[in-house]
């Protein structure tokens, strides 16, 4: 239990301290790179524009739905990491 418990607070607690990092592919931000690449800012990876274009987000979360996300799996984490303990 110490390690699932230590594995679900390591992915959790970035999900609420950064959770702009945690997702890359919303349409949200999707459409904010779009936007940065047409006023002239370079393409990160090769043809990054295509693939923008080309393939729709599969889902889009916005940064509170992941910071409830990230504070569910700490606290489950925290519990199992009691719980390996005692």
């Amino acid at each position: 239990m110490l390690g699932v418990g230590v594995a679900m607070l390591t992915t959790g607690l970035p999900a609420i301290v950064r959770p702009d990092k945690m997702v890359r592919e919303s349409l949200r931000n999707r459409n904010r790179r779009l936007r940065e690449l047409d006023a002239g800012a370079p393409e990160d990876h090769f043809e990054e524009r295509r693939e923008l274009e080309a393939y729709p987000p599969r889902f889009d979360l916005d940064e509170r739905k992941i910071r409830v996300l990230g504070g569910l799996g700490s606290l489950l984490g925290a519990a199992s990491i009691y719980q390996g303990l005692f």
